[in-house]
């Protein structure tokens, strides 16, 4: 999952004669809010910067959101200054340990080009809050709530450098942005009761419940809220669809290039029992009782726990079944069984993808001849798949290069090639397929059974040069780039910069913003206002919606690579188990592993089963 921050965009902010109406919070208080205006005539009411949860320090560090005693005031709160970033590196300093991605440095270099001037960082450990947007007019009762997680690979982002103005103008929803706690901050487990993990999740359903209680006094629909996220706020999307704690809080998903089924999405404990020792080694605490260790951890000041403590670990939602005998776990098994096994809440979900999300990893010179040796093909490859494969137990026996030869079959070029081009493009293709095209397509499987689910991916590369500098020309559609059109960026430039948009962007960014919002609206986004085909997905015909250039149209065979799906969804699972197979490990008179040439033979025949179907 990568990180970037989201439309940071000009917009210039008056706080006019006439206030937003004032807005009573339960169990809270009275809040006023200000009026975003540009060129004077449009305008959207902003209330930011809104508690929803007491603030996570001292005691409250490495605990739950406690959000049934909320944080009260007296009189009218002025909620016109959004809340501090919660805590995290700073992406513009050098982060050795997660540094940023080339889509990330590009799109935010993009969003700064559009502000009039760069908004100041600030980051506090106090920083449970969310920032709502709303119609200029209360004459529709019931606003649909389109509530967003923003992405960062679960250790840095923002929900205060989003920019909905103009998806809440034209499209008349509720917009919600919410913070949520990161990295070591929000996802540290003790694996056990006293510290459970899974805080920035848990934070997140904080938020649904204020929204739940709260937005019908915006103008909204409690009965109409869509979650809505990019990257890791995609898979928060995904997490809350199988979590108890988040049934009943939200009524349809939008899960934009990010997958809660992909690859390392979440940690599972017996891997985390070396983090919690370091993590315990690196503040000189004791690291058993568990209970001393946390007070340990709440005495070191949070600027010292972050730079020393979030290289530590690749922070993550964790499986938390076991931990407590108090709570019911957020997450009780991995997704996949979850989803196999049927245990998610069906509600309308639309997902997808673009057609190069990890392009810009493969441009190492920023040129049309940044191709891909045969010999770089195999390597990456090989480490993809290897990161599969590994066991816990080193002397487990595995048949790694059977693995490997299954998937080198299946993607190796016909006829063969030393083209680096081709060979780039073939890589790109396994990469996309696996990671994101797959997941893509298993989700869909799962859910589609029970609710109606929409499927895209998105082609469809700008025709504005200001949205494509440093992007070579062989690349369409990085990770980050289609939220130039959901966010309607071609028409929020500043002034000066209105021109260098091509209004075929302008036209484009209001069709994707109109079917977004109508699926927050009716749950389908070809509703209203658009004469386009975009068909539910179904087992038996799956399809997808491909945003692009020429035309929006739905999928075929030429486009989608349905049998590289089937593959990794269905096939390659199998190979995976028997080339895995742990057992005791019995000798015959040679000195050969019986178990070994069994699961050899057993390989053979799956991966000979699996080219004679394809």
């Amino acid at each position: 999952m990568m990180y970037f921050i989201v439309l940071t965009l000009f917009v210039h902010t008056v706080i006019s004669a006439k206030e937003p109406k004032q807005i009573n919070l339960a169990n809270q208080g009275t809040i006023s809010g200000m009026y975003l205006t540009r060129f004077r005539t449009k305008r959207i009411a902003a209330y930011v910067g809104i508690p929803f949860a007491q603030p996570p320090t001292d005691f409250r560090r490495f605990t739950p959101p406690e959000y049934t005693d909320l944080p009260l005031w007296e009189g009218v709160r002025n909620a016109t200054t959004y809340a501090p970033d919660c805590m995290q590196s700073d992406p513009k300093k050098e982060d050795v340990q997660n540094p940023l991605n080339k889509h990330d440095e590009l799109f935010m270099k993009l969003l700064e080009t559009q502000m009039e001037e760069p908004r100041k960082k600030e980051f506090s450990e106090d920083c449970l809050y969310l920032n709502v947007y709303v119609p200029d007019d209360f004459k529709v009762e019931g606003y649909p709530t389109m509530v967003w997680f923003h992405g960062g690979d679960f250790i840095r982002g923002s929900p205060n450098t989003i920019n909905p103005f103009q998806l809440v103008l034209k499209q008349k929803v509720i917009f919600i942005s919410v913070a949520y706690r990161l990295n070591i901050f929000g996802f540290f487990s003790t694996l056990d009761n006293e510290a459970a993990g899974n805080f920035g999740l848990m934070d997140q359903v904080a938020a649904l419940h204020w929204v739940k209680n709260n937005i019908e006094n915006f103008g909204g629909d409690p009965d109409n809220i869509c979650i809505f996220g990019h990257d890791a706020g995609a898979v928060s999307v995904g997490l809350h669809l199988l979590s108890s704690y988040s049934s009943g809080l939200f009524h349809k998903a939008i899960a934009m290039s990010g997958n809660v089924l992909s690859p390392e999405t979440v940690n599972i404990a017996r891997k985390e029992i070396s983090t919690v020792d370091k993590v315990a080694n690196a503040f000189s605490c004791f690291r058993k009782p568990t209970f001393q260790l946390l007070d340990c951890l709440r005495r070191v000041p949070s600027q010292a726990l972050l730079d020393i403590g979030e290289p530590i670990s690749a922070w993550k939602p964790i499986v938390d079944l076991g931990f407590s005998n108090i709570s019911q776990p957020f997450l009780p098994d991995l997704p996949s069984r979850l989803f196999k096994d049927e245990i998610f809440t069906p509600v309308p979900v639309l997902a997808g993808f673009t057609n190069m999300e990890d392009a810009l990893l493969l441009d190492k010179d920023n040129s049309e001849d940044s191709g891909v040796s045969q010999r770089e093909f195999d390597i990456m490859r090989e480490e993809i798949i290897l990161s599969d494969i590994t066991v816990d137990n080193s002397s487990c026996f595995t048949n790694q290069h059977h693995i490997q030869d299954a998937v080198a079959f299946f993607y190796k070029p016909i006829p063969p090639t030393s083209n680096e081009t081709v060979l780039r493009k073939l890589f790109l293709d396994f990469y996309t397929d696996k990671v994101h095209g797959a997941t893509t397509y298993q989700l869909a499987q799962y859910i589609s059974k029970h609710a109606p689910v929409y499927l895209y991916r998105f082609d469809l590369k700008p025709f504005s040069d200001i949205a494509n500098e440093e992007i070579p020309d062989w690349i369409a559609v990085p990770h980050n780039f289609d939220l130039i059109f959901t966010f309607g960026l071609p028409h929020l430039a500043l002034p000066e910069d209105l021109s260098k948009w091509d209004y075929r962007d302008k036209s484009i960014s209001d069709i994707v913003m109109k079917m977004w919002s109508n699926f927050a609206w009716y749950s389908n986004p070809t509703n209203s206002g658009v004469i386009i085909q975009w068909d539910v997905f179904e087992i038996e015909k799956p399809g997808f919606f491909i945003i692009d250039r020429h035309n929006f149209t739905m999928s075929t065979t030429d486009n989608v690579n349905y049998k590289a799906f089937e593959f990794w969804t269905d096939f390659y699972p199998k190979v995976v188990e028997i080339g895995t197979k742990c057992c005791k490990e019995i000798v015959d008179d040679n000195g050969t592993s019986l178990n070994s040439r069994r699961v050899s033979l057993n390989l053979i025949v799956t991966i000979f089963i699996i080219f004679t179907l394809f």
